[in-house]
Order: C-alpha cells, then sequence, then structure tokens
C-alpha cells in the first residue's frame, strides 16, 4: 500500500509524518533514515496498534447531486443563446490576452 509521508527539516533534523496518520512521526538525521524508520515504525503502528475497518452509513435521506436541481432551468429561456455567444466571445478575448502575455 501506498502512503503519502510528510518530510521537513529543521534544525539539522529530518521529521517524517505519515500523513492519513499524524501519531506517526518520526525524527531522524537524514532524509533516508526518516524515510526507513518512519515506514518502520508505519507499518508496526498499522499492524499491532490499531484495526483499520470499513463501516457502512445509512443515511435517512438520499444524498443528491445540488448540479441536478438546476438541470433544465434554462431550457425555454430565448435570451440563453445570446448569453453563451457572449460567454465564448469574452473567452476568446481572455485566451488572446493570454497570447499577448506569453509572446
Amino acid at each position: 500500500m501506498i502512503y503519502d509521508v510528510i518530510l521537513s527539516r529543521e534544525n539539522d533534523k529530518y521529521i517524517a509524518r505519515a500523513k492519513e496518520w499524524p501519531e506517526v512521526t518520526v525524527v531522524e538525521n537524514s532524509r533516508d533514515a526518516a524515510i526507513d524508520q518512519l515506514k518502520s515504525q508505519l507499518l508496526d503502528y498499522l499492524t499491532n496498534k490499531v484495526e483499520v475497518v470499513q463501516v457502512d452509513i445509512p443515511l435517512s435521506t438520499q444524498i443528491r447531486n445540488p448540479w441536478l436541481d438546476k438541470f433544465g432551468w434554462f431550457k425555454d429561456d430565448p435570451t440563453f443563446d445570446d448569453l453563451e455567444t457572449e460567454i465564448a466571445a469574452y473567452r476568446q478575448e481572455l485566451d488572446q490576452e493570454m497570447d499577448c502575455l506569453t509572446e
């Protein structure tokens, strides 16, 4: 399994922390030693000190996608095509400005 490690350096020491398990932290003199020690401590922590389980939480109401509530609002709006045209023109304007900045 792959875990993210947060590695920092303070006062010539390397501090390594497991991102998902902040209680697993080591301080070592070298970067490699900190990473190796963290791997060892994380393995010990996950196999001997905690149990990782998955639980199913039944919700009383279904979670809906909030965007679906807005879907179709503008289907009968006669000005929607004009809005799309204005948005496209504005995007082209921004693209041209960006092109000028990068040249």
